[in-house]
This record gives C-alpha cells, structure tokens and sequence, in this order.
C-alpha cells in the first residue's frame, strides 16, 4: 500500500503541474508581448518609400494600426490570457473611414462598419468604443473633427445627423439633426465654424458650435461654377479656405471661408494625377493638398495651385498598400490613411528636407504632371 499524502505535502499532481506550467508559460508570452511600440514609431527598421528611384524619398511608411496594441495600448493580463486560451481573435476595426489624432495623442477612427468610434488615447494607454446610449446612438459614423475646446464631432450618415462627444465627460450628445446624408466634417480655426458636407443635398453647410447654421453653399451655380455633386470630405488650411471633394464632379473645390469659390481643379481618369473616386482630403501646412482616390487605391499629392506632385500607395495588402482608401487627416508630418477594407489605419510621414531611412537627403520633389498607373 502507498502511504496517503498529507495535505499540502508530497508530489503535486499531474494535472494541476499541467496548468501551472501552462499559466507560467502563457505569462511568459503575454509579458513578451506586453509592451508595443508608441504609435508615431516605425514598427520596423525599414518599409515602403515614395517616390520610387531615381527620386529621392519624401513619404515613408511608418505603421498600420488594426488593434489597440498596434498604438501602444496594452490589454489587462487577465483580458488577453481569456482571447489566448479561447484562441479568438477580436478584430475591433471592421470598415473604417473617418480619422483624426489630436494634439492630446488621441487616435480616433469613425468605423461605419461597427457603428462606433474608437478611441486610442495613447498617453493614458485607454481604447474606449464610443457608441452612445438610447438618447445618442451612432449607426454609421462617418466623419471626425476636433474643436478648440477638444470636444469631437462625429457625422452619421445614417442618422442624419451629427453627434458631439466629450471626452472628459466621455459624454455622446446630439449636436444637429434632421441633415441629408451628413458625410465630412471639418473645424474651421480661423472663424470656429464647423463646415458639414450634406451629401444627398449637393451643398456645405456652416454652423457655430452652438449648432446654428450661419449660412450654405456649393448648391447653386452660377456663371461659370457648377454646383457640387454628392459632396463628401471636407478640409480647411491655416488660411480658413474649405477644400471639398466632389466625387461626381471629379474635382476638388476651393472655398473662401464664407463659400466663395476661388478654384478647382481635377480631371476623371484611372492614371496618377487624374481623378477616378476622391474621398478623403487633407492640407498640410505647406498647403499641399493630399487626396485618397478609393479606386486608384493610393494617395495624390497636388500642389496649391493644384499641379500633380507624386502620388504614394498601391492596390493590395501589404504595408504601404491600399484596398479602398477613404478618409485621411494630417498632423505634424503624419498622414493618416483610413484603409477601409484592409480594416486598419496606415500611417506614413512626409520627409521635408529631411534625411530618410536610406540614409539620403531628399532632392526636389517629382513634379511629372501625369503618369500611367
């Protein structure tokens, strides 16, 4: 007969040596992988530059973002040991296409796919999903902008209407209702108006942070001017100027800040530097007018006169490439790309007169109006 074992004595058992190596190994890998990489970091050594040799770079890939951890946000231990164990894997970003990274750190990604916002706020290491409650539920969020109290504007297309989130409060409210298809949506620093693209409606719409509509434009021709086309993005430049894609048009046109016309500019067509699907907009502050074409898969870049520079990204699923690019936003040097059906978020950063990953100093930049695709 063996003799019985005293509790808490003797040889453990099997089974439960089993699930203590498991749980030791299991936090061993949850701790390697514990740690990413801040958001503006490049994930890797070396990637993808643009323009291609012999000119010299001036985009360069830095990272896509399709989780929290790809922006630095760590999940609890016990929250990641559950999705390991049950070998799920939680894709939170389904169809994104708005996007805006603020001054606070705050990557932000409208997701119409989901029916929610996310939320990666990288210097307090929080991801939140803001989807609202029974007063103030988004449907089909669409477009982002950030006034200057940092409160966040969201268009739901769906909803016809327009949502205001506080993210101290962390509080979603109805700012404006009863809209045709609200798609883009920009803050207006210079007057501290919102400017609202009311797509079915062929116009922008102007509103103080009150919700007041000042006054619309972009609905009525005139001599020479055509009205817009199922307007959808929406940007302004350090000068006020409102720029709006107008998709059916086939253009990008350029508005004073009470919605005067000044210019526009863009040709239909399936090579770079022609206009096949604008979506996303964005000016940098040199006044570099960046545009997303969601059937050319890549990202032009015009001049402010609108002359074609070079454009970056190509169709596919690798870094650097796009399936559907859709909204766009641009701080400090980096782009934000929304890869809609790559389900992610690419960033890229302009080299200006800097040295690039290679090592070289970047040259002028290709000015070639047009090039095959």
């Amino acid at each position: 007969m063996h003799p019985k074992a005293t509790p808490g004595g003797g040889r453990p058992r099997l089974p439960a040596l089993c699930g203590r190596l498991a749980l030791g190994a299991l936090a061993l890998t949850l701790v390697a992988c514990a740690t990413p990489a801040p958001l503006l970091q490049r994930s890797q050594p070396s990637g993808p530059q643009w323009p291609e040799a012999p000119f010299a770079a001036r985009i360069e890939w830095v990272k896509s973002v399709a989780f929290p951890e790809d922006a630095g946000i760590v999940k609890g231990f016990w929250k990641r040991a559950l999705e390991l164990l049950a070998g799920a894997e939680v894709r939170p970003i389904v169809k994104p296409y708005g996007v805006l990274y603020d001054d606070g750190a705050r990557l932000l990604i409208a997701d119409p796919g989901a029916g929610v916002v996310h939320l990666m706020d990288t210097r307090q290491g929080r991801y939140t999903r803001i989807a609202g409650d029974k007063t103030a539920r988004l449907r089909s969020p669409i477009g982002l902008a950030e006034d200057a109290e940092n409160r966040i504007y969201i268009t739901d297309s769906e909803a016809d209407a327009v949502y205001r989130y506080d993210p101290v409060s962390q509080q979603l409210t109805p700012f404006l209702s009863r809209l045709q298809r609200p798609t883009g949506i920009a803050y207006n620093k210079v007057n501290r108006l919102l400017y609202i693209s009311e797509t079915v409606a062929h116009r922008v719409i102007a509103v103080d942070q009150s919700g007041a509509v000042k006054f619309s434009f972009g609905d009525t021709p005139s001599e020479g001017i055509t009205s817009l086309n199922l307007p959808t993005d929406i940007a302004t430049d350090a000068k006020g100027q409102v720029y709006v894609t107008d998709p059916l048009n086939y253009k990008i046109r350029i508005f004073t800040p009470e919605g005067v016309e000044v210019s526009e500019f863009g040709v239909m067509g399936d090579s770079r530097g022609e206009l096949n699907k604008p979506k996303g907009i964005a000016v940098d502050p040199e006044g570099r007018i960046f545009v997303s074409d969601a059937l050319l898969d890549a990202v032009q870049i015009f001049d402010d006169t609108g002359q074609f520079l070079f454009s970056f990204g190509s169709t596919g699923t690798d870094d650097g490439y796009f399936w559907m690019p859709s909204g766009l936003f641009i701080h400090e040097g980096y782009i934000f790309v929304a890869d809609t059906f790559n389900q992610r978020v690419q960033i890229f950063r302009y080299l200006s007169g800097e040295t690039s990953s290679s090592g070289s100093a970047p040259e002028p930049v290709l000015t070639t109006k047009r090039s095959d695709r």
